[in-house]
């Protein structure tokens, strides 16, 4: 799934192919993997598409909560290609007329309304299992593709395995054993990530491509179920509550090397944010997405797992420090992989995964 798309005409040296729409001055760049029609061209599966229509002008649109950027100006937009501009954001919608400005407007009600009640545990075991049940549901009844798993240690791959398991819903295993061989946009996709610092992408250095079938990921899950320690640690300072503190506390969890090497001094200062502000991070925190013909699926991304953000101070402690929460759908779903989670997290990772 990625694109780029120009008035004018471009030598990129990525090796996609290119479509000129017939009745305008648009040019399509496309990795493999594109459905190609007279007037507009799609990609992706249920959960993540997106569809370029060029019969007149240019308009893109995606699912709800599309898995890449976008990135746009008077004469290109990408999803790759960020040297295009202003990025658009995930709640925005883009075309181009006849007049060739770009037209953005913003959908209403896009973001979740979320009450102060703290939620419970079991709320939230509530909420995450049925969003990953639906996900799974929902792409599983259109998919016609082989599902792929990486067999892996790590809680968010084995939390979706286990609910595929729940589900009855066959796939197979692949290692990660060898660092991948990339084509070249996945390489720039993969410098763009190391070089700048940004999580952008940041999946695409782990993932070999695999024509022809769909990747199941783990991707997302520390963001969308509440174990990304800066995420915690805003909603933390909101209660008064200090994130180094409760990781001293508990000394030797899944969570503590992640954390000491990445976050800790993320999470010295104090800082308070509004719950919306930290909805539209989230949102905006794009990981992977499709390649050529290989197809990502991300079961964490579900507007309703949203509402975790709300969880009590107990659930949040226990799930950003030991991964409680992730633990109580694998045990509900799969008991048996609970034996296969790493002792924490990242630490028998392949090197060249970072």
């Amino acid at each position: 799934m990625n694109f780029y798309c120009s008035h004018i005409e471009n030598n990129l040296d990525f090796n996609l192919q290119t479509i000129k729409s017939p009745n305008s001055d648009w040019f399509l760049y496309l990795d493999a993997g594109w459905t190609i029609n007279e007037d507009h061209v799609y990609k992706g599966i249920e959960s993540n598409w997106c569809r370029i229509d060029f019969a007149e002008g240019l308009r893109i649109t995606t699912n709800k909560l599309r898995d890449f950027p976008i990135y746009y100006n008077d004469t290109c937009v990408s999803n790759f290609l960020y040297t295009c501009g202003t990025q658009l954001p995930t709640d925005g919608t883009i075309y181009w007329n006849k007049n060739k400005k770009p037209i953005v407007s913003y959908n209403t009600n896009f973001y979740p309304t979320i009450n102060g009640k703290h939620l419970t545990f079991n709320e939230c075991n509530n909420i995450l299992f049925e969003s990953l049940c639906s996900n799974i549901e929902q792409f599983a009844k259109t998919n016609t593709k082989p599902i792929l798993i990486p067999l892996h240690g790590g809680i968010d791959t084995l939390t979706i395995r286990s609910v595929f398991d729940y589900l009855k819903i066959k796939y197979d295993l692949f290692e990660l054993n060898n660092k991948p061989k990339y084509s070249k946009i996945q390489q720039y996709l993969v410098n763009q990530y190391t070089l700048t610092g940004s999580t952008l992408g940041w999946g695409f250095n782990q993932i070999a491509e695999k024509d022809n079938c769909v990747i199941a990921s783990g991707f997302h899950g520390d963001e969308w179920a509440l174990r990304n320690p800066y995420y915690i640690h805003l909603i933390l300072s909101n209660r008064n509550i200090n994130i180094i503190d409760e990781f001293e506390k508990a000394k030797g969890c899944y969570m503590e090397t992640f954390f000491l090497k990445g976050y800790k001094e993320k999470c010295k200062n104090k800082q308070p944010t509004d719950i919306k502000t930290l909805m539209s991070m989230i949102i905006h925190d794009y990981q992977i997405w499709h390649l050529h013909k290989t197809l990502i699926f991300n079961p964490f991304k579900h507007i309703n797992n949203l509402q975790l953000l709300n969880a009590d101070n107990d659930t949040l402690i226990e799930q950003v420090t030991n991964a409680k929460l992730s633990k109580s759908i694998i045990e509900k779903c799969n008991s048996t992989l609970l034996q296969l989670i790493d002792e924490q997290k990242n630490t028998k990772d392949p090197e060249w995964f970072w």
